[in-house]
């Protein structure tokens, strides 16, 4: 914006409303440069839901949505084997797009997302949301200042019921959702990852098994990875009976950070873990959102980009292969 002048107010289209939808249209309606101007979904009712809170227009044919509104930015909320077309079309009106993660069901669909978004001009930020999660920037904090020494290792730990009734049927269809708990979770595993070491895969290695009965989709997984930045990790993942845990443990040189993601953060130096304080910074969805702005605002994606998001499908794909 020109000095002395209000900002254009940016004009948001949201396809999918389904239940992440919700935080994303908390952090639109918040942003002071920002307005919900309509919402697709296949599901009239949904549609409405998600839409009439903020007096925006209701579709159920998202290509209606972006032929009929005169939209400045998407939010992409759709099955992951639908994200591909959905860029595209976006890519083709001259959109902005935020992308939920995971960035697409294969490497070579991500390519062909990045290839469209540059040859339009068009901006693609994918939805890994890790950086903005409250506990995981006080730990980067933490490792940034040196208090704990040199970074050594990390084991990150998630387990869940991958299976149970409520989850929506297609995360168990291969095709559309591109695998199971390694494609949905190991996402936000290595995301986490890249952002608390600021690095990026130097070596991989894992493998899945796929023994839920009548589904195709991956139930476990185990990967091992060493960082750029000479730091190992391991990621265990586990989607079968089991109690809910999430769990990643930092271990360096002069202590240990024990960070429970969305729920806790704690330290030591050798004695007892102590909590640490993490109130201070703002709700995840919200940081995003800001960062997003601010990238359409000067012309570059600030964070996780489609590069960035395609690195991380790549990575994924070693466990099918």
């Amino acid at each position: 914006a020109s000095p002395g002048k209000e900002p254009i107010m940016l004009k948001v289209g949201m396809i999918g409303a389904g239940i992440i939808s919700a935080s994303h249209l908390a952090a639109v309606a918040n942003h002071p440069d920002t307005c919900l101007a309509a919402v697709a979904d296949l599901v009239e009712e949904k549609a409405r839901q998600a839409a009439e809170p903020y007096g925006a227009r209701v579709y159920t044919d998202y290509e209606a949505m972006l032929a009929q509104e005169p939209l400045d930015l998407a939010i992409i909320n759709l099955p992951h084997g639908l994200h591909e077309a959905c860029v595209l079309a976006c890519a083709g009106r001259g959109i902005h797009i935020l992308l939920e993660k995971p960035m697409a069901t294969t490497y070579a669909a991500c390519r062909r997302m990045n290839e469209a978004c540059q040859a339009a001009g068009v901006l693609l930020q994918v939805g890994h949301l890790q950086r903005y999660i409250p506990q995981n920037r006080a730990a980067h904090e933490i490792l940034q200042s040196g208090r704990l020494g040199r970074l050594a290792m990390v084991c990150d730990l998630r387990t869940n019921n991958y299976f149970k009734p409520e989850r929506p049927r297609w995360f168990l269809d291969k095709a559309m959702a591109g695998g199971g708990i390694s494609m949905n979770y190991a996402a936000h595993s290595l995301d986490k990852l890249f952002y608390l070491t600021d690095s990026s895969i130097a070596s991989i290695t894992g493998s899945c098994t796929c023994w839920q009965p009548g589904t195709e989709v991956d139930g476990s997984a185990q990967m091992l990875v060493r960082t750029q930045s000479g730091t190992s990790a391991s990621i265990s993942l586990c989607g079968y009976r089991v109690v809910p845990q999430d769990v990643t443990m930092l271990f360096c040189t002069g202590g240990a950070l024990r960070l429970q993601t969305g729920r806790s953060l704690e330290i030591t130096e050798g004695g007892a873990y102590s909590p640490v304080d993490t109130s201070q910074y703002p709700d995840a969805f919200a940081a995003q959102w800001a960062d997003f702005i601010s990238g359409v605002r000067g012309g570059r994606i600030l964070h996780n980009d489609g590069v960035y998001a395609a690195a991380i499908v790549r990575a994924i794909e070693t466990l099918y292969s």
